[in-house]
């Protein structure tokens, strides 16, 4: 066994945030597992050592030990805990409690009950289309991609639709307090915002205890008065639930939309056959995974991809390298609509640990998808106008998505049937 190679390029350059996949194939080159001393992390790049890491919960624990943020000499810090208040669960739990916190919530987000939900999403998101086909275009994050999400969490957690921003600026605050790029002060505002938002939740999940709101919410409560779990538990699985469903979601939403706004023969052949969408689905987030990666820490010494790692190192795995590895998908940067096992991709985790809401964000980018095409006859990527992301080590998500459309020839033909 050897030590990782250390890095010796900046992972925080804004070249690298805004497109990572050059840098990603450089590392891929040169080995599995990669060192950045100043942080004390490992990198994973390769797809077979991320699945070992993800098949090994028991050697690669999934616990939050700690928070990226900048310190005042620009250098990128691991500090210890995570200044939120958040207990760990569901993805940053281990089993046994993993296991109990998953069957909690697991009926919520079951194919079934996902599957009814179609037209609701529809009714969610043809309004928001139109208003867009009918100015011309505009932004399709703002206007599509971040509010949806959103909105369908909270219904199905049966939180308030009037409190959708709040929620959404919580869980943006969320994401940017685990991106690595807030200095110390910024990383105190974010916290105080997460303090706030579980202070929220909390009230909620208390209110839910005496008079249920009809949903999810109220099997959290009653896993909280059962004693299956405590108050901090039961407070951060329904954070969880908002921000990580929402940014999914929005990111996939927003990938999509792109990649067929920039390749007119990909949207002549989608709208000839949009059966073809899920795949577009698929490959979108292969190719754009929602997030760059996920962190573990090992509970003992290993070995990953011929590397030592000695018991408590910090790992990232990095779904968007792995997910372009030509070892396991072949041509990796181009889309391929007929790819095989177009599934094997990790951007929604695999095994214990695979989304629990992966088929509700599948469901959500394929209404949405489906809308946009429907209200229009041609979308286009603004001229000029060059889609930029959140600048984040934790998150691949559109920061703005310019689009114009042009209005479907002789009006709006609407398919809510299964694609």
């Amino acid at each position: 066994m050897t030590r990782a190679p250390v890095l010796a390029e900046d992972l925080f350059a804004p070249a690298v945030l805004d497109d990572p996949y050059p840098l990603y194939e450089r590392l891929r080159a040169a080995g599995p597992v990669h060192y950045l001393p100043g942080l004390g992390l490992h990198l994973v790049v390769r797809h077979a050592e991320v699945l070992d890491a993800l098949d090994d919960p028991a050697t690669y624990s999934s616990n939050l030990l700690g928070l990226l943020y900048t310190g005042e000499d620009g250098v990128s810090l691991l500090a210890a805990g995570s200044g939120s208040g958040s207990a760990d669960v569901l993805a940053t739990a281990d089993p046994p409690a993993h296991t109990g916190h998953r069957r909690i919530v697991r009926g919520a987000f079951a194919r079934g009950r996902v599957d009814a939900l179609r037209e609701t999403v529809a009714e969610l998101v043809e309004p928001r289309v139109d208003s867009l086909v009918a100015a011309g275009g505009g932004d399709w994050m703002a206007g599509v991609a971040g509010p949806l999400p959103t909105l369908m969490i909270s219904r199905i957690l049966g939180l308030p639709e009037a409190d959708a921003d709040r929620l959404t600026a919580w869980s943006d605050a969320g994401v940017e307090l685990l991106g690595g790029l807030a200095g110390p002060d910024r990383t105190g505002e974010l916290a105080a915002e997460i303090l706030a938002f579980t202070a929220y939740l909390r009230e909620r999940l208390e209110e839910a205890r005496h008079h249920p709101c009809g949903g999810l919410v109220d099997e959290v409560a009653e896993a909280w008065s059962g004693g299956l779990l405590d108050g901090d538990e039961a407070a951060s699985m329904l954070l969880q639930l908002v921000t990580a469903g929402a940014e999914s979601t929005t990111s996939l939403i927003g990938a999509t939309a792109r990649l067929l706004a920039a390749d007119p023969a990909l949207q002549r052949r989608i709208r000839d056959d949009a059966g073809l969408l899920p795949a577009l689905v698929e490959e979108a987030l292969r190719l754009e995974s929602p997030f760059r990666g996920h962190f573990r820490v090992t509970t003992r010494e290993a070995e990953l991809g011929g590397v030592r790692l000695p018991e408590g190192a910090r790992l990232m795995l990095l779904w968007g390298a792995a997910n372009r590895d030509p070892a396991a998908f072949g041509t990796p940067d181009r889309l391929d609509l007929a790819r095989p096992a177009a599934r094997g991709h990790t951007a929604f985790g695999r095994g214990i640990h695979f989304c629990v809401g992966a088929h509700l964000a599948r469901l959500e980018a394929v209404v949405a998808l489906r809308a946009l095409l429907d209200a229009t006859g041609d979308i286009a990527l603004r001229p000029g106008d060059r889609p930029s992301y959140v600048p984040s080590l934790f998150v691949r998500r559109p920061a703005r998505l310019e689009l114009v459309m042009t209005p479907a020839p002789g009006g709006i033909t609407r398919h809510h049937g299964a694609c």
